[in-house]
């Protein structure tokens, strides 16, 4: 599945490097007459979209391949795209929790949706730390994207509850001296131990 969601943004970073190739022209009549291209390119791939999502939706056999459909990807970001994905976003989001639950667990962790707004996610994550892969950063990174996926709307995901793997900690004793040791040693000088 994620070569299906970085296959979609590489095709929608080539389409935005191209319109600021455009926007960019001296030529004001060629700009405008691309922009206009464009936008109506996408105007017309918008009602397509839309009606085969009412086409779809109009039966039993269609819904469920509608339900397939929005489940991939590549098809997600389209559907995104034109404002015509069968599934509401908090549902996307929602199932995509519950659906790395399992391995989330298997990892020792556990993620909880706690806030959603249109384009910012808020997951309570709990890590125990144990096991392989359990690093509060790969829980996290294995939610993100299984988040993204389902909902590439979202531009921020949260993560609250689990600290970081680089937050700073040192154990204490690194900090603390040895017992009969100074804290600090001091260098002998060169000429001291040349003598």
């Amino acid at each position: 599945m994620t070569i299906a969601n970085s296959e979609f943004q590489a095709h929608t970073e080539r389409i935005e490097r191209c319109v600021q190739r455009v926007s960019a022209l001296e030529d004001e009549g060629a700009r405008t007459t691309a922009l206009e291209l464009l936008q109506s390119l996408m105007d017309l791939h918008g009602a397509v979209v839309s009606r085969i999502v009412e086409v779809l939706d109009g039966s039993e056999a269609g819904r469920g391949s509608l339900a397939k459909l929005g489940s991939d990807p590549l098809v997600c970001g389209l559907l995104v795209l034109y404002g015509v994905h069968p599934v509401a976003l908090e549902t996307r989001v929602a199932r995509a929790v519950e659906n790395v639950a399992a391995q989330l667990r298997k990892h020792g962790g556990s993620a909880e949706l706690i806030g959603l707004t249109d384009t910012v996610v808020r997951i309570k994550l709990q890590s125990s730390g144990h096991g392989c892969h359990s690093s509060p950063d790969a829980l996290k990174a294995t939610v993100e994207q299984a988040i993204l996926e389902a909902a590439p709307e979202v531009v921020e995901v949260v993560v609250e509850g689990s600290p970081s793997s680089a937050s700073g900690f040192v154990p204490l004793n690194l900090v603390q001296p040895v017992m009969n040791q100074p804290a600090i040693k001091k260098e002998k000088k060169y000429e001291e131990s040349a003598a």
